[in-house]
């Protein structure tokens, strides 16, 4: 009848029932905070892919070894874009590497075209964590849209 009495490690599972709870509280909100700072670098890198588009896709074809995709997203011209809003995105160390940048509207006078850039948060310790809702991974899209500064004249083929 003695250890029936004996209160000897109450303390200890006291502190374990009220570490859970508060362990876990921390973490979510450590993962929610991550998941809001990736979220403005995937919308600072829309705005930086919409930005070089505008600059990209009219520019001179005898810059991108004579191609004949001027006011296209296709070929390197794509690819730069797309490098753009990569460059954005590296300063998130949460990001998977399948980053997606897509472009809308008229590539032609000054219309609003549009960026959409979808990129995959990597969630740490997602089976514990509600942020995420128990998935590895969370896509985060971000749309930013700019005037399109097309060139009026055509250029000197060489």
């Amino acid at each position: 009848m003695k250890l029936a009495r004996d209160n000897a490690g109450a303390l200890f599972v006291e502190h374990l029932i009220a570490f859970v709870p508060v362990m876990y509280f921390f973490l979510s909100t450590w993962q929610l905070i991550e998941l809001f700072t990736t979220d403005l670098i995937v919308r600072r890198a829309a705005n930086a892919a919409v930005r070089a588009a505008v600059v990209v896709l009219p520019d001179d074809p005898n810059a991108f070894g004579r191609d004949a995709d001027i006011n296209q997203y296709a070929g390197l011209r794509r690819e730069y874009v797309q490098r753009a809003a990569e460059l954005v995105l590296l300063s998130a160390g949460n990001i998977e590497d399948n980053v997606r940048v897509e472009l809308t509207g008229t590539f032609s006078g000054h219309n609003p075209i549009t960026a959409e850039v979808t990129a995959q948060f990597r969630c740490a310790a997602s089976w514990v964590n509600i942020v995420c809702g128990g998935q590895p991974t969370r896509a985060l899209t971000a749309r930013s849209t700019h005037a399109y500064q097309g060139a009026s004249f055509s250029y000197d083929s060489i």
